[in-house]
């Protein structure tokens, strides 16, 4: 589905869902988009130096930590295209808002990444009926 070196480039979490670089979710979104995939929604993963796992509780400059996440939810009657076109652009609204450089301390060790959750148009039809 991804180009060989942006799943390369991608985290792999153990349970295989992938996390992307901030630079990189623009082309991620365009795949999924031009393969017809809606995204649903998705998260920010911290991925910590020197860790093979990640934490979804991510520490903030002021407060406690923050949990960043989206959905997108299909609308009753909506066309396939249209779902697709504002699942990629939430996705990417989220990549381009979430955090801002006042959110994350200064030293924050190890990197941000964006996990998104996406179907097909069938897998979509099968959720909505269960």
């Amino acid at each position: 589905m991804f180009p060989h070196s942006l799943e390369h480039d991608a985290f792999r979490a153990d349970n295989g869902e992938l996390g992307w670089t901030r630079e990189q979710i623009p082309l991620v979104v365009d795949l999924l988009r031009s393969q017809h995939f809606g995204i649903l929604g998705g998260e920010l993963w911290w991925v910590r130096d020197g860790v093979k796992g990640w934490s979804g509780s991510i520490p903030q400059r002021h407060g406690p930590p923050g949990v960043y996440t989206w959905e997108t939810k299909r609308q009753f009657g909506e066309r396939w295209e249209d779902y697709v076109a504002r699942g990629a652009s939430d996705a990417i609204a989220a990549a381009e808002r979430w955090p801002g450089p006042e959110d994350l301390p200064h030293d924050l060790p190890g990197r941000i990444l964006y996990n998104l959750i996406w179907v097909s148009e069938s897998e979509c039809q099968s959720l909505s009926s269960s």
